[in-house]
């Protein structure tokens, strides 16, 4: 895939997804309670001090972690999210540092600069080959012995049920408010472990959506 095929790729999720923040969508203000559940149960402020939350959305469980006392590195693709967050933070009197880059531009951060790396129900919006890519990238920054944390679709996901089939992994969404996002699904949890190129815990979450449709996502968690 040429990096002019990636960078396309990657204004179609950017466009879709900057105008879902635009109409106030997508912006939950509470926060996951499996992500909650792990984050206490593998994480510590002492040994996990630095954490980068890539793709933070609504910045509801950024915001737990900040309340918790880790000091937070957050990424999008969206200038209306990053402005939206930092009014929030600003009003609750808390503090991160958040950065605007796509998902085939490169971390703007020194190797091995956190303790752990938390990617929670983004890093479907991709290809294939810009996951593999971003992959490798929070490896990079992420510090020997450190926590790389997140979920991918699982095939029975609403995105994969409804998806436009391009192969075995790489859908493109026909859900309503996302239609025309690049993303990626996976089989079992070996396909994950091959993809990631990873030796990782993973585990299945699923959850009815009350329509006959299901939010089901592989939970993985690495340490470096």
């Amino acid at each position: 895939m040429t990096p002019n095929t990636i960078k396309s790729k990657d204004r179609v999720n950017s466009e879709v997804w900057d105008n879902l923040y635009q109409q106030r969508k997508s912006l939950l203000s509470y926060p996951d309670s499996t992500f909650v559940t792990l984050l206490h149960r593998y994480f510590t402020t002492a040994k996990h001090r630095q954490i980068l939350d890539y793709g933070f959305g609504g910045g509801a469980n950024m915001r737990v972690m900040l309340k918790r006392g880790h000091n937070v590195d957050g990424i999008e693709i969206s200038d209306t999210v990053i402005e939206i967050n930092n009014q929030i933070l600003e009003e609750q009197n808390l503090s991160a540092t958040l950065h605007n880059v796509q998902s085939h531009e490169a971390l703007p951060f020194a190797d091995e600069k956190f303790d752990a790396v938390v990617a929670w129900h983004v890093l479907g919006y991709n290809s294939l080959s810009s996951l593999q890519s971003r992959i490798g990238e929070f490896i990079r920054v992420l510090k020997s012995g450190g926590c790389f944390i997140g979920t991918i679709p699982a095939y029975g996901d609403v995105s994969h049920d409804s998806g436009e089939v391009k192969n075995a992994f790489e859908f493109v969404s026909k859900v309503p408010t996302q239609e025309g996002a690049q993303i990626v699904c996976f089989e079992s949890e070996k396909a994950v472990c091959d993809a990631f190129n990873l030796d990782m815990s993973v585990a299945l979450l699923q959850s009815p959506l009350m329509d006959g449709s299901f939010s089901r996502h592989w939970v993985f968690l690495y340490e470096k």
